[in-house]
């Protein structure tokens, strides 16, 4: 009998990580799950980092999927508008970050969300990929807060909280400008 890798894959997350889940789900776990999912590549530190920014993004009372698409919609008009020398030190300053550009920590969670039988947070759907997939003006990014069900206003408070997590990572002030000056923000 022969058993495909998504099914083993499947059963050691559905083992490992429902006991996590079994008291609730909520954002902390999430960005946890979400770098067992992607190959857990990246130091348990910076886990701990990426889930006190997906928590920092809680407050604005957003769904787990609203948070990481939210990030990953503004880190893609990020990587679309910087200069290869910016965005190079983006990821050298953060790492881990590039795991949550564009759609990609969307469809990881997505992928975690479906695991789980949450029905209140769904896979994303395919519309809500492509409006966060590739971010390359301030319509797009509209368009994928729009699609990911929240208000683009909301781009005003995501970025804040971007630029101070980025801020506590060690991204430089001249870094944090070009980035505030792309998701039309104040670095702190």
């Amino acid at each position: 009998m022969k058993i495909s890798r998504s099914v083993v894959l499947a059963s050691v997350l559905s083992l490992g990580v429902s006991p996590v889940f079994a008291a609730g789900f909520n954002l902390n776990e999430a960005a946890g799950a979400l770098s067992t999912l992607s190959g857990g590549k990246v130091a348990a530190g910076n886990n701990a980092q990426t889930a006190g920014l997906i928590s920092s993004l809680a407050g604005l009372d957003v769904t787990p999927k609203q948070a990481v698409g939210g990030t990953g919609a503004m880190l893609s008009l990020a990587k679309n508008q910087l200069s290869g020398s910016d965005y190079s030190q983006l990821t050298q300053s953060v790492p881990g970050v590039e795991k949550l550009v564009g759609n990609q920590g969307l469809s990881n969670l997505g992928a975690l969300t479906g695991l789980l039988g949450k029905k209140a947070d769904a896979a994303p759907t395919p519309a809500m990929l492509d409006a966060v997939g590739n971010v390359k003006n301030t319509a797009d990014l509209n368009s994928a807060f729009s699609a990911l069900g929240m208000d683009s206003g909301l781009v005003g408070q995501f970025a804040p909280i971007l630029l101070q997590y980025l801020g506590q990572q060690g991204a430089s002030s001249s870094l944090l400008s070009s980035l505030g000056s792309i998701w039309g923000a104040t670095a702190q």
